[in-house]
């Protein structure tokens, strides 16, 4: 980086965890399930989840979250709570949604009926000599405050065989983005180079782990080179490394940290605020940051920490469905539906948005929501959201849809037909044809 330095110590590194960060605490893995038959794949799927799973830390639990890619490496979330993820073999970069089901390396989607999985928003492939080929490992979305503003908002990875790290650049289409190429950030030139993780600090500068090994493949385990990992930190104009500790700081002080301009004090604060557990005076400075002058990134910020500490009522969720902003809304919708049990007024105000609201990320948030709502609650918020016949060349919202509608389609054929006649997107209206066909009612 230009005007910066690059530092190392020099260690021994033998195991990395999953990355986990952002407001739902979201952890991909990597299992690639082979179950026989399609029915023990749902099961197990539900049990123990191939491609990512929310983690649900004051509840002690943990759930479904998406599924499908290959080898997901590297994991993160931009400032509006959009999480994305690296892959290895397929193409590279997804934008991952709540109950979404995306390009597999190998082996059938965990789920039958699903009939189409979401693809990449990448526009670009990797697998060429200049960027190295289609295995990655380590993703951040660097929202720190040290380093040039170009980079807040950058994708950063590795990628595994051409020893260099690579960023893209995100842009808004339709309810989703697609990923643009963006610049070599670091050449080491050296092959054993293998950069599985990054992570920014308190002063905006950014560690990464180089597992530094002579073999990149796992088939190679008698190869590898266990003794010789590396930990580098990357600095920009000298900045200085100030220490600090969060946790000495008052519940007051902690929910100020929300308007940082370095996520990683809103990240540690949020969940310090949380293994803290519920407090009626850090929900009333959260209820302020959410009704004041902000930004939208900084009332979300306040919206998720209300929710991990158990502050986010009726009231205010009604309030923020009819926030202006599309992001509110939208977060609203998925947070109110984590256990599946929605309250009335809520459920009204879902089906006026499903019906009227003309932002598109607000219709994928109810698509999604669909799966954590019972059969019968499903089609209420379907009928509206197929209607929307501006949403047919959407990459999200018609498998987003259909994956919500599904199991209702099979349990009710009178209505799934009604549905089909009401749709106006024609892939779902294909999928509930093809779905009624198949289970001979």
């Amino acid at each position: 980086m230009a005007g910066g330095t690059r530092t190392h110590t020099r260690r021994s590194i033998h195991s990395l965890g999953d990355r986990t960060a952002g407001s739902t605490g979201v952890t991909a893995c990597s299992r690639i399930p082979t179950s026989a038959n399609s029915a023990q794949r749902t099961a197990n799927a539900r049990k123990s989840p191939p491609a990512s799973g929310g983690i649900i830390p004051r509840k002690k639990s943990s759930r479904f979250f998406g599924e499908g890619t290959s080898n997901p490496w590297g994991f993160d979330f931009n400032e509006y709570g959009q999480g994305f993820c690296t892959a290895c073999v397929i193409p590279h970069l997804f934008h991952i949604i709540q109950g979404g089901r995306y390009h597999r390396q190998a082996g059938e989607h965990v789920f039958p009926n699903t009939y189409e999985d979401i693809k990449t928003i990448a526009d670009h492939s990797h697998a060429n000599e200049v960027d190295g080929g289609n295995a990655h490992s380590g993703l951040m979305v660097y929202l720190a405050d040290s380093w040039p503003a170009q980079y807040r908002g950058q994708l950063v990875m590795n990628n595994i065989h051409g020893d260099r790290v690579l960023t893209d650049n995100l842009e808004r289409k339709g309810s989703g983005f697609v990923g643009k190429h963006g610049s070599h950030f670091i050449e080491p030139h050296d092959s054993w180079s293998q950069i599985l993780n990054f992570l920014y600090d308190q002063n905006g500068s950014v560690y990464m782990i180089d597992w530094y090994d002579q073999v990149q493949c796992h088939q190679q385990g008698q190869q590898t080179e266990r003794e010789k990992g590396r930990i580098f930190k990357i600095v920009y104009n000298n900045q200085k490394c100030t220490s600090v500790n969060l946790a000495k700081l008052s519940d007051v002080d902690l929910v100020k940290q929300q308007l940082s301009s370095n996520d990683w004090y809103v990240r540690h604060a949020r969940r310090l605020l949380q293994e803290r557990g519920p407090n009626p005076k850090v929900h009333a400075a959260l209820a302020k940051i959410l009704s004041g002058n902000h930004s939208t990134p900084q009332k979300l910020r306040a919206l998720w920490a209300l929710h991990c500490t158990g502050g986010l009522s009726v009231p205010i969720a009604l309030q923020q469905l009819q926030s202006s902003e599309e992001y509110l809304r939208a977060w609203t919708i998925q947070l109110t539906c984590e256990d599946g049990k929605l309250h009335p007024s809520l459920l009204a105000q879902f089906v006026a948005l499903a019906e009227s609201d003309p932002s598109s990320v607000v219709r994928l948030y109810l698509a999604s929501a669909l799966q954590r709502l019972p059969l019968n609650v499903r089609s209420v918020i379907a009928f509206p959201l197929v209607r929307h016949a501006e949403d047919a060349g959407d990459q999200n919202l018609p498998l987003m849809i259909w994956y919500g509608i599904e199991p209702a389609v099979g349990a009710d054929a009178d209505k799934a037909l009604a549905l089909s006649e009401a749709c106006k997107i024609p892939k779902v209206r294909e999928f509930i044809t093809r779905r009624i066909a198949s289970s001979g009612k």
